[in-house]
């Protein structure tokens, strides 16, 4: 499975519903990750850009789209997504990295 980070961005009838009626969210996430085979590893709210911030696990980058993509069919608000790549992976890729023989634009 790979990991992702999603980000929202509420829409002001999405603020306007929670305040409203304060809701935990995460039991609904983690229903949809599920139904796509995976699995929530968390789920925040923050500072700054973004009004929330999801971990998740699952088999592919489509799935993870569409996790991004029902957000914005149903109104919530905004959306990235970003895969996440374990220390071990970037590890790994580094060493690949300087292995390459590569000559930079005007190099």
């Amino acid at each position: 499975m790979r990991r992702y980070m999603l980000q929202l961005k509420f829409s002001a009838a999405a603020v306007k519903a929670l305040v409203a009626k304060p809701q935990n969210r995460k039991p609904e996430a983690r229903k949809a990750i599920k139904q796509m085979g995976g699995r929530l590893v968390d789920y925040y709210f923050t500072f700054g850009d973004w009004d929330a911030v999801l971990i998740f696990d699952l088999e592919s980058d489509v799935q993870a789209l569409a996790a991004a993509m029902i957000d914005g069919a149903t109104g919530v608000g905004n959306s990235k997504i970003t895969v996440l790549h374990s220390m071990d992976d970037a590890v790994e890729a580094m060493k690949i990295a300087n292995q390459l023989s590569y000559r930079p634009p005007g190099g």
